[in-house]
């Protein structure tokens, strides 16, 4: 018998399929075998509910698209001021690339740009310990040249611009890096005076070189608080 032809006679016994209907095999005995081996019927409903749960999705959190902050040091609207300090953040930059505190390839724009006070992300490679760095950022936000900024810390500024854990342990700075720091701070101070070349000859503005930096800071580095 085939599915049709069962389907039309359970519909004259009144009998209705609400599913799908299945021919099977049976063994002996069981409840709706016509004989040994014969044909019984199986009705499946074609709606199953699922019983396995759903699995949930987890919020994925999306990356920050706040710009960090960067130390306001510039003060526009003044161009004598202006030149004079970008001259001397352009020796802080020979400095700290003289001294191995940042990358040869960093970008001098992007230095630059980091004394903006504008938020940007300023591709500078810190190459020195973090101690140093976070020193350096904690002395120099206490200067009076540069502007204070809602948020701007020196752990912000060393975690989100530099990608470092901050570490302001004192003891771990050595005398040198101690020195050098003094210097940066006092070169970026445009009231002091830069040391001019001593050669007639010299292509350079001013004499940067270590011991001529300290020699006309020599006062100014002994009065210095200890950092």
């Amino acid at each position: 018998m085939t599915k049709e032809e069962m389907i039309e006679m359970l519909g004259k016994s009144g009998i209705h399929v609400a599913g799908d209907l299945v021919l099977e095999k049976h063994v002996e005995n069981e409840i709706g075998n016509v004989e040994n081996g014969g044909i019984g019927i199986q009705i499946i409903n074609s709606e199953k509910k699922s019983t396995s749960p759903k699995a949930n999705k987890k919020s994925e959190r999306k990356p920050s698209t706040e710009k960090p902050k960067t130390l306001k040091y510039y003060i526009h609207g003044n161009n004598g001021v202006l030149l004079e300090q970008r001259k001397r953040v352009n020796i802080v930059f020979r400095k700290l690339n003289e001294w191995g505190w940042i990358d040869k390839k960093t970008p001098a724009n992007d230095f630059d740009a980091f004394f903006e006070g504008e938020p940007r992300h300023c591709n500078i490679t810190w190459t020195a310990n973090s101690t140093i760095l976070t020193i350096l950022l904690q002395e120099l936000l206490e200067q009076s040249y540069i502007t204070k900024q809602t948020g701007c810390s020196a752990k912000s500024l060393v975690k989100q611009q530099f990608g470092k854990s901050a570490s302001s342990d004192r003891n771990r700075l050595d005398k040198e890096s101690e020195d050098r720091i003094k210097l940066i701070l006092l070169i970026l101070d445009t009231r002091n005076p830069l040391p001019e070349p001593r050669e007639r000859n010299s292509n350079e503005e001013y004499d940067v070189k270590d011991a001529a930096l300290k020699e006309i800071f020599a006062g100014q580095l002994r009065s210095t608080k200890g950092i």
